[in-house]
């Protein structure tokens, strides 16, 4: 699996545009299998806050949300796609717009309106952390 997941992450990069990538992966992590946060926990979390900022205070606790400098996070210390994460060496960071598609619905569950999240960095592109900067 890991090779082939390769194989399609290298066949998009060299044939779609950088727009039409980011589109086609968002809209796979919407309904990403692999989620770490469940929509039930998700949903749990949102209904037991009193508003957007307690939401994010709890999330803050229960998941890899942080606070630093007024903005949000969602910062992962490696890359726990499981189609890729045995073997990440090749492997494109077209991949982590699923992410970045998942963080979206995410957040627009959790706070009942559409964020929008800029992916700050990512191991798959070489870098020590995945950083996701999550626009509220």
């Amino acid at each position: 699996m890991n090779n082939w997941v390769k194989n399609l992450l290298v066949t998009l990069d060299e044939n779609l545009d950088e727009s039409t990538r980011i589109k086609i992966m968002q809209t796979c992590g919407e309904d990403c299998p692999f989620t770490h946060l469940k929509d039930d926990k998700l949903l749990e979390i949102k209904n037991s806050s009193e508003d957007e900022f307690d939401f994010l205070e709890k999330m803050s606790l229960e998941w890899r949300v942080r606070f630093e400098n007024g903005n949000v996070y969602v910062v992962f210390d490696k890359c726990y796609c499981p189609l890729v994460n045995e073997d990440i060496e090749g492997t494109s960071k077209t991949l982590c717009y699923c992410t970045m598609g998942n963080l979206k619905r995410k957040f627009r569950l959790g706070l009942g309106r559409d964020v929008d999240v800029l992916m700050e960095k990512t191991v798959l592109a070489g870098d020590d952390e995945c950083r996701f900067r999550i626009m509220v």
